[in-house]
């Protein structure tokens, strides 16, 4: 019988699956599969668009230097003062502070996306402004530099404004499906992006001046339209990203902020990432922007195309310090690669500083080698890694606030810092500024000592603790969390 049983049951019939239920089965998975391929694919875009963002912000902070030595030339230093040097030079700036604490606090209640989307419209309006300038010439000299401070304020506003939004959304695409790697990828599509497009605009107006036979007009349309560009594909890359698994899951889109929770939790960390930003905007945005009148004054008979020349080669030697920075975050942490920035400006400093008429008179080229290890250093440090601490800082519903005060505080410094570089130089001499920024990078050093490190940070992790934070502090507001689009 045992035998029988088991005859029967082996050859029993298997039993069969119904053929609509095996093909709903299949398209199911393809529907999963395509909707990860998708998410994946958005996710790269997203990526991309921040990194090319960034690329045409770093394009527009070196416009200043270039413009200067253009206005210096065409303008005379009669009519184009110190004081209007310094106030179009800052108009970025301002318009800087003015983006990043308007775009970071609707990122948080709002869109990553929908906020880039009027961030690139505001660069591309700024610069073809700013790019008409001469069209204002008729109407006096006073009014043409006032209508270009203009200009570059609103495109500052564009600029300034994709800070929040491009950090916070690239860190949250990233930790999706590079996580491991989020840091490195961070540095290359900010800090890399940032820098890059420095020297880029610095070839453009090289170029335009030797296939113009030294024409500054027409490196100045040149210089201005590739600005106008830039956003424009910008905004291309963007029409297909979208907004992080991270965020959809945690923001305040149908709840309101509860600032007092928010910074009783933030508001040391808070202290600390936005001092840090002034102090390193402090030092590096004056020396950048003001790199050119400084060698325009040091080359004899002030040559522009060799002006030009020196400024590219200057503008070339922080890459390989971002380069640096972007492997060190993951080798020795965010924190010890700062510090170990800050250092070299200590030392490079005090070294240029005290070596200032020397070199300038007996050896440019040493000086400026010097000058750009000073700015390596600098971009490797606190340039690669502030703006990854102040993201990996906060959880996700008040990142692009978070981001942005700190980012609003390294703006307000590099505005100070570059409206008393020129008094600073005219008080105790051009040597004067190098051993400021030996003197900030000791503050700065110190000030990175406390800062937390996010190597090991998992940002869901501190999402859902902020979430039990507020509600163990009587937040009782529901949050609907919002759903993927199909």
């Amino acid at each position: 019988m045992a035998t029988q049983a088991s005859e029967f049951h082996a050859n029993a019939p298997i039993e069969q699956v119904p053929e609509k239920t095996v093909m709903a089965n299949t398209y199911a998975e393809e529907e999963t599969d395509e909707k990860s391929i998708s998410a994946r694919s958005g996710t790269i875009w997203t990526i991309v668009g921040c990194a090319l963002a960034n690329f045409s912000d770093g394009y527009q902070q070196n416009l200043a230097s270039s413009t200067n030595v253009i206005f210096n030339h065409l303008l005379t230093t009669k009519k184009y003062t110190s004081a209007w040097q310094t106030r179009i030079s800052n108009a970025l700036l301002v318009g800087s502070v003015i983006g990043i604490v308007i775009l970071g606090y609707t990122s948080d209640r709002y869109s990553r996306k929908g906020g880039m989307f009027f961030t690139s419209a505001l660069v591309v309006i700024g610069s073809l402004l700013a790019m008409l300038v001469f069209q204002a010439q008729p109407l006096g000299i006073h009014n043409m530099l006032w209508f270009m401070t203009i200009a570059r304020g609103i495109a500052g506003v564009g600029v300034g404004g994709e800070y929040p939004t491009s950090a916070a959304a690239a860190l949250e695409g990233s930790n999706e499906y590079f996580d491991s790697q989020r840091g490195p990828i961070q540095v290359l599509i900010s800090t890399l992006m940032a820098t890059s497009g420095g020297p880029v605009c610095t070839f453009v107006y090289l170029a335009a001046l030797l296939g113009s036979n030294d024409n500054l007009k027409v490196a100045f349309h040149a210089m201005y339209g590739v600005s106008i560009f830039l956003p424009f594909l910008v905004i291309l890359f963007r029409l297909k990203m979208r907004d992080g698994l991270l965020f959809k899951k945690s923001n305040f889109k149908k709840r309101h902020v509860p600032w007092m929770l928010v910074l009783r939790k933030y508001g040391l960390r808070l202290l600390g990432t936005s001092s840090a930003f002034f102090f390193y905007d402090f030092i590096n945005f004056p020396n950048s922007i003001m790199s050119s009148a400084i060698i325009n004054s040091i080359v004899p008979g002030k040559a522009v195309r060799t002006v030009a020349v020196w400024q590219l080669i200057l503008a070339l030697l922080p890459i390989p310090g971002v380069l640096l920075g972007a492997w060190l975050v993951n080798k020795i942490g965010r924190k010890w690669t700062g510090v170990l920035g800050f250092g070299g400006y200590i030392v490079l400093g005090f070294i240029i500083g005290g070596c200032y008429d020397p070199l300038t008179k007996n050896s440019i080229a040493a000086f400026v080698v010097l000058y750009g290890l000073l700015q390596a250093l600098g971009h490797m440090g606190p340039g690669a890694t502030i703006g990854l601490m102040s993201v990996e800082s906060y959880p996700t519903a008040v990142r692009g606030m978070g981001y942005g005060i700190s980012a609003g505080f390294g703006k307000a410094g590099a505005a100070i810092g570059t409206q008393v570089f020129t008094p600073i130089q005219a008080a105790a001499g051009k040597a004067s500024t190098f051993y400021v920024a030996g003197g900030v990078g000791v503050i700065g050093a110190i000030i990175y000592c406390f800062l937390p490190e996010g190597r090991a940070v998992d940002l869901a992790i501190m999402d859902a603790d902020f979430e039990r934070y507020m509600k163990e502090a009587g937040y009782t507001e529901e949050f609907v969390e919002e759903k993927e689009n199909a």
